[in-house]
C-alpha cells in the first residue's frame, strides 16, 4: 500500500498579490495526485476486508463478551458460551433428523452420542436408563434382561474379588449337596451349625416329643369340660356359681355346722304326738283364747276360770242355760 502524503497546495498569498497561473496549475496537479493516492490505497484496503453480506475471517476474531442475560443478534464469544452452558438445565434432545425406530410407541434414536471415548463425562446422573436391546455392555461382556424379568449375567461372573466366581450350576438348581447341608436327629430346641473346616451346614430339628399338639390340647380341654352345660364350662362361670368365694369349702362347712343334723330332726319328730290322736305328757301349754270365744280352739285353765269355771255347786240337781248350752250338774260333793 502506498504511503499517503498530503499534497502541497498554495492557498494564500500576500494581500494584493494574486496567484500566478503556474501556482493554480500546480495546486490542481498536486490535488489530483493526492486523490489518486487515496483511491489506490482504498482499493488496496478493500481487498483485505471481508464481504459484509458473507464475511470469511482468517485467524482469531475477538470481540467484547456480552452479558449473560443478553439476547438478540449480539455476537457470542467463548466466554459467553461457557457462562451460559454452565447453568444449562433444559432437556437435551436428539436432532429430529437423526435415524429413528419406533417400537410400541417408543422412539429410539441411533448414531447419536453424548461425549466420546476420548472426551468423556465424569458422572452421569439419570432417573432411568434405556439401552439398545435391553443390554448394558461392560467391556467385552453384556448384562441383559430375560423374558421372565430377570437379569442374565455373563459367564464367570465374580462376586467381590476377581477370583470369587459364581459356580455355573448355581443358576441351574440348588440342592442339599450343592450347599453341603445335612439334617441331624431332632434334639432339644434344634438349631443350625456350620463347620468351617468341612464347609457343611448341619440342621438339627427341634424335638417336639414333649410339646403338646393341637389335637392333644383340644382333647384335654374337651375331657376337662366333659358334658358340663354351656353356662358352667369355663373357670369364670364356675367361680361365679360359687359366689366368687375362694374359701367356698370353709364357708359351706361353717354354714352346715349351724344346721340340725338328720338324727336330731328324726328324734324330735319321733317325740311329737301324732296329728289325729295326740297323747300329751307333762304339762302341755297353749295360748289362752279371748273371753267369750266360741270356736273349736282349745280352752286353757285360764280361759275356763275366766268364764265361770270356778263355781262350787254342792248336791242337788240344777240346770243352767248359758250361751244356749246346757250344763247338767248332778250329785253332791264339791
Amino acid at each position: 500500500m502506498s504511503n499517503y502524503y498530503s499534497p502541497v497546495l498554495v492557498l494564500r498569498v500576500p494581500t494584493g498579490t494574486p496567484l500566478s497561473n503556474q501556482q493554480v496549475d500546480d495546486n490542481f496537479s498536486n490535488l489530483l495526485s493526492g486523490i489518486d493516492t487515496v483511491n489506490s490505497d482504498a482499493i488496496a484496503l478493500s481487498a483485505l476486508k471481508a464481504n459484509i453480506t458473507d464475511p470469511t475471517f482468517l485467524g482469531l476474531v475477538r470481540g467484547p463478551t456480552a452479558l449473560n442475560s443478553a439476547t438478540g443478534t449480539v455476537l457470542t464469544t467463548i466466554d459467553f458460551l461457557d457462562t451460559r452452558l454452565g447453568a444449562l438445565n433444559d432437556a437435551l434432545l436428539p436432532a429430529t433428523t437423526a435415524t429413528t425406530s419406533t417400537v410400541a410407541g417408543v422412539t429410539t434414536y441411533s448414531g447419536i452420542d453424548i461425549g466420546s471415548p476420548t472426551k468423556r463425562f465424569a458422572n452421569l446422573y439419570v432417573k432411568a436408563g434405556k439401552f439398545a436391546a435391553n443390554t448394558i455392555t461392560l467391556g467385552d461382556v453384556d448384562i441383559s434382561a430375560n423374558n421372565a424379568g430377570g437379569i442374565v449375567l455373563p459367564a464367570n461372573t465374580s462376586v467381590g474379588a476377581d477370583d470369587n466366581i459364581i459356580p455355573t450350576n448355581l443358576a441351574d438348581k440348588i440342592e442339599l449337596i450343592s450347599l453341603s447341608a445335612t439334617t441331624a436327629t431332632a434334639a432339644g430346641a434344634g438349631g443350625l451349625a456350620y463347620n468351617n473346616t468341612t464347609g457343611v451346614f448341619t440342621f438339627t430339628p427341634g424335638n417336639l416329643a414333649d410339646f403338646a399338639t393341637e389335637v392333644y390340647v383340644d382333647t384335654a380341654i374337651s375331657n376337662l369340660v366333659d358334658s358340663a352345660p354351656g353356662s358352667l364350662d369355663t373357670l369364670n362361670e364356675l367361680a361365679a356359681a360359687l359366689g366368687d368365694d375362694s374359701n367356698f369349702a370353709g364357708s359351706v362347712t361353717t354354714s352346715l355346722a349351724a344346721k340340725a343334723s338328720i338324727t336330731y330332726v328324726d328324734n324330735e319328730i319321733a317325740s311329737l304326738s301324732t296329728l289325729h290322736s295326740p297323747i300329751f305328757t307333762g304339762i302341755p301349754t297353749a295360748p289362752t283364747a279371748a273371753p267369750a270365744t266360741n270356736t273349736t280352739q282349745l280352752a286353757t285353765t285360764a280361759f275356763v276360770l275366766a268364764n265361770g269355771g270356778g263355781l262350787n255347786i254342792d248336791g242337788g240337781t240344777a240346770t243352767t242355760t248359758r250361751n244356749t248350752s246346757t250344763i247338767a250338774l248332778n250329785g253332791g260333793g264339791a
